[in-house]
């Protein structure tokens, strides 16, 4: 039974291809991440000549992969859920459980997220802040730059799950989910 579709649900399915896009985009940061390590660890091992940049260039890239990838991963479901009552319930308390989870606790926290993370980036950015606690030293603004970028992408994804409950809500059914395969990646 295919199911209606209700304006919360055409609002949802406009807002979830940019946790899609996003996503695709970023985990494309695998691959230099991977080479950084291995140019590391061959040259370490080696060649006895350890680099300065690579461990730093490493935990960036990963702090970067991991933040950035929550909204894709909350578009596919992928976060740990605690579900032990949650799925003997019927699909419109699951919905309202979910609206008011998301209402009270998701969104409040990403906002905050958002905004802290963006006077951290600024700061970083205008005094041209350095990690020193690194010999290479590189610049902190572009990692901290991160920080409100997922929360921008948090909190629409966010909202495309709020209307995806609202509309379980409303019609009694959960919108089935695009399969990954046929997401449209715009580069």
């Amino acid at each position: 039974m295919s199911e209606p579709d209700t304006v919360y649900l055409k609002w949802a399915r406009r807002l979830d291809p940019i946790a899609v896009v996003s996503g695709q985009i970023v985990a494309w940061l695998i691959i230099p991440m991977v080479l950084a390590l291995t140019f590391e660890v061959v040259s370490r091992y080696l060649f006895n000549a350890p680099t300065l940049w690579a461990y730093d260039m490493t935990f960036m890239m990963y702090g970067s992969y991991f933040m950035l990838g929550a909204a894709f991963t909350l578009q596919r479901k992928g976060h740990v859920r605690t579900d032990s009552f949650y799925g003997e319930w019927s699909v419109r308390r699951q919905a309202l459980v979910d609206v008011v989870c998301y209402l009270v606790m998701f969104l409040p926290f990403v906002l905050v997220f958002a905004y802290t993370g963006w006077g951290y980036f600024f700061k970083s950015f205008m005094t041209g802040e350095r990690f020193v606690t690194s010999p290479w030293m590189p610049l902190a603004w572009p990692f901290k730059g991160m920080m409100p970028l997922t929360g921008v992408l948090l909190l629409i994804q966010g909202v495309s799950e709020v209307l995806k409950s609202l509309h379980a809500l409303t019609t009694g059914e959960w919108p089935v989910q695009a399969k990954p395969e046929t997401a449209t990646v715009i580069l």
